[in-house]
């Protein structure tokens, strides 16, 4: 079974065979249903592995307090993202640096990919993830706009959910995701990165209606903050 619960903006807690994912943890993001690392602590005891996407503000998050209070968390991101991230949280040894192309093995269950994302980052390259398990596939697209090669994501590791963003302005807005679905052929598509300011502002049902006139077979799922989403 894989679990999904969206935290509001890119931030995603994903269980994927008995492994904890915390993507992109700005926990205490606008929308979020936590407001202090603390609550968020009392839910999730354990932390296996936190995964950034590039390194601006709103997708570090609380990355580093959150690496200095889960002791066994290790720190995926691009390679000079993990290393400064885990050298401010005194937890280099707990660092996972990797880069985009490069499938990285993290345990017996679960292979992480870093995938390109069209977007700025000071530190190393700005990147999309892919989970992958025995039999599921998940593809966090990050900060990015549309790219072609979506359709190699499609091709080399064929997610069955796709997380994307759609509120535009930073991002791919609506008519950049509809086109990103039928190049990654998804069968779920979960809406991120909208609505948390005014300068995102999307309407998630529009993407719906957008798949359905489209005669596309991939189901939008809409989530309200702190909703999970549970696969069989």
């Amino acid at each position: 079974m894989v679990n999904i619960r969206w935290l509001g903006h890119a931030a995603f807690v994903i269980e994927l065979d008995n492994e904890i994912f915390l993507i992109d943890p700005w926990i205490t993001n606008p929308l979020s249903p936590y407001k202090s690392i603390d609550s968020f602590i009392k839910d999730y005891p354990r932390i296996h592995y936190i995964v950034v996407t590039h390194d601006h503000g709103d997708h570090v998050g609380e990355t580093i307090e959150l690496l200095k209070r889960y002791k066994d968390a290790r720190i995926c991101a691009v390679f000079e993202l993990a290393e400064y991230l885990a050298s401010e949280a005194k937890a280099i040894d707990r660092s996972i640096p990797g880069n985009i192309g490069g499938p990285i093995k993290l345990s017996e269950l679960t292979t992480l990919v870093f995938t390109p994302a069209y977007h700025s980052s000071s530190r190393g390259a700005p990147s999309g993830i892919i989970l992958l398990s025995r039999d599921f596939s998940i593809y966090h697209a990050g900060d990015t706009g549309l790219f072609s090669e979506m359709v190699l994501i499609s091709e080399l590791y064929r997610p069955l959910v796709a997380l994307l963003p759609i509120g535009g302005y930073f991002t791919m807005g609506l008519k950049e995701a509809i086109k990103a679905i039928e190049l990654l052929k998804p069968q779920y598509v979960i809406p991120m990165h909208y609505n948390t300011f005014d300068v995102i502002k999307a309407d998630p049902t529009e993407l719906q209606k957008m798949v359905k006139d489209r005669g596309l077979s991939t189901t939008v799922i809409i989530f309200q903050p702190g909703e999970t989403y549970n696969f069989k």
